[in-house]
């Protein structure tokens, strides 16, 4: 054996601790002990045992009772121990086996045969702390993905914030037919870069577990419409026509996460759109079951396309799988767009399969469940939303490290009449509030010197007239926070978080450090108004 192992014997007759000590001494570090008491405390004591040999019938603590108290401490929960008894019913053995015993040799017993049970459950007890090494190593190593996925995240988005917001801020302006050509080539070109990072992002949350429902009411055609229109260009473009029919039967609003149905519908759209050259992509929504409180919708995507051979289908929702390596050449795309779909079905409690003739095109259909809702609701908060550019204007202080997006967020916020202050840090931004008054935060959570959440933590604190904290008052100015605790103190400062990252609990977290509410970057310029309107008054108030 590699190592030695150290057995505990717990006997009250003393010939058989010799007998059992001396025929083991070879093999293992032998600790002995003639009673319950002196046993427990040689089981604590290092080098702790490996494994326990118990008799039960002793004075004082019987060997059940050990058993009992070894499987509570956690000291000593996890040592395996095997009982030595001259007990021979099966409700002893049973009893003992409650106890929390792993194994029950009866007495007059065979020294080939303890040894071999004492081999077999340390060789269990190996195999044990390998799969738990191996678990916890695991769980390292999803943590540093999460990590890096986080930060590649925050450092690919924040970029991409200021492509995708200049691209839209220049096309607006540009009046040169090429010019804006080459713009919408660029957006095109952005909005694909940013699909394949979500994508990526996507599959890793729902892989670790991360991912969630935001189940709200909402109108079902006009989730699939929405996603009709984000492919209507790519699909004008090689004349294909899109079609979408509804079953009578089905309800007009439902209760779901209409972002992550509109991402399984986008999904299938375009792949349809890709693989297709000519015809007509067809949906079809049929209600496959109504209860009391839930209904389960049927969605199919058909499409005239290339279709997928038939030693191939059984692949195409497995992750990084496509129908051929010739498909990834002439194509793109990553293989996770069919992966993604299929693992957000299961979150709806639906599944999703396809029916494929090669050469001829394929259907694609997927069920999920949602909550019966009621759409008058939706219809009042949809006419909430068309209030969104009429917001007064207010003062701003923006935080935010990135000069592009400062540049960016600033340029849309004045373009609504909004007066903007910049800051290029957390702490840069407490003086400018020692100094001036504002209407609403917008700070980005990651930042040198002082980050978003720190900043926040300090802000909060300050209002509430609270002494910081060593951990936020680390390398900060004791005069300026003296300060700021007497200027905004009582009066709560709208703050809302600008953020890359992406991953499960970045929100929760924007929420724990007290901010008011969390935009994702790249931010959206119709997202960033409708959540102005949320927070801030009308012009007509």
């Amino acid at each position: 054996m590699s190592e030695t192992h150290t057995l505990l014997i717990i006997d009250d007759i003393v010939d058989n601790l010799m007998l059992l000590g001396e025929a083991m001494s070879p093999e293992y570090k032998i600790k002995v002990a003639t009673g319950g008491v002196q046993g427990l405390e040689l089981a604590v004591q290092k080098p702790k045992p490996d494994l326990i040999l118990l008799d039960i019938m002793m004075p004082g603590i019987d060997g059940y009772e050990i058993c009992r108290r070894l499987k509570a401490d956690d000291r000593t929960r996890h040592i395996p121990v095997i009982f030595l008894s001259a007990l021979d019913k099966e409700s002893d053995e049973l009893q003992g086996l409650d106890a929390g015993a792993v194994d029950f040799i009866t007495k007059p017993f065979k020294l080939e045969v303890v040894r071999a049970r004492i081999n077999t459950q340390l060789e269990l007890l190996r195999m044990r702390q390998q799969l738990q090494t191996a678990r916890l190593k695991a769980e390292a190593a999803s943590q540093s993905k999460s990590v890096f996925l986080a930060n590649m995240s925050h450092e690919i988005r924040t970029p991409m914030s200021a492509i995708m917001g200049m691209t839209d801020l220049a096309l607006e302006k540009a009046t040169d037919p090429q010019q804006r050509s080459y713009l919408e080539t660029v957006k095109i070109s952005a909005d694909s870069l940013l699909a394949l990072i979500n994508d990526i992002l996507d599959f890793s949350k729902i892989e670790a577990g991360q991912m969630e429902l935001d189940e709200r009411p909402f109108v079902l055609a006009e989730v699939i419409e929405a996603a009709m229109r984000t492919v209507s260009i790519l699909s004008k473009e090689k004349g294909l026509g899109i079609t979408l029919e509804i079953a009578p039967n089905v309800p007009v609003a439902v209760a779901g996460d209409s972002l992550r149905f509109r991402q399984i519908i986008l999904n299938l759209l375009s792949n349809a759109i890709k693989f297709s050259e000519k015809g007509t992509i067809c949906i079809h929504v049929t209600l496959q079951h109504a209860g009391l409180e839930t209904i389960t919708l049927r969605v199919a995507v058909t499409d005239q396309g290339i279709g997928i051979k038939e030693e191939k289908i059984s692949s195409v929702f497995s992750a990084f799988s496509q129908a051929d390596n010739s498909v990834s050449r002439k194509f793109g795309g990553t293989g996770l767009g069919l992966a993604i779909c299929r693992q957000l079905c299961e979150l709806m409690d639906g599944t999703i399969k396809v029916e494929s003739t090669y050469g001829k095109g394929s259907t694609f259909s997927f069920t999920a469940m949602f909550g019966i809702s009621d759409q008058e609701k939706i219809v009042q908060q949809g006419s909430t939303n068309s209030k969104v550019l009429n917001i007064r204007p207010i003062r701003i202080l923006l935080v935010e490290d990135n000069t592009a997006n400062r540049f960016l967020i600033r340029v849309v916020l004045e373009k609504f009449k909004h007066e903007v202050v910049e800051a290029v840090d957390g702490i840069e931004a407490l003086h400018i509030l020692l100094e001036d008054q504002f209407d609403l935060i917008l700070t980005d959570v990651q930042m040198p010197k002082l980050d978003g959440y720190r900043f926040t933590q300090i802000l909060r604190a300050c209002e509430e007239g609270k002494e910081l904290p060593p951990s936020l008052a680390e390398n900060i100015d004791s005069i300026l926070i003296s300060k700021l605790r007497q200027k905004l103190h009582a009066k709560h400062r709208l703050v809302i978080s600008m953020t890359a990252n992406a991953m499960s609990g970045d929100k929760e977290k924007c929420f724990t450090a007290g901010m008011d509410d969390y935009l994702t970057k790249p931010l959206n310029q119709e997202e960033l108004l409708i959540t102005l309107n949320r927070w801030l008054p009308n012009k007509n108030k």
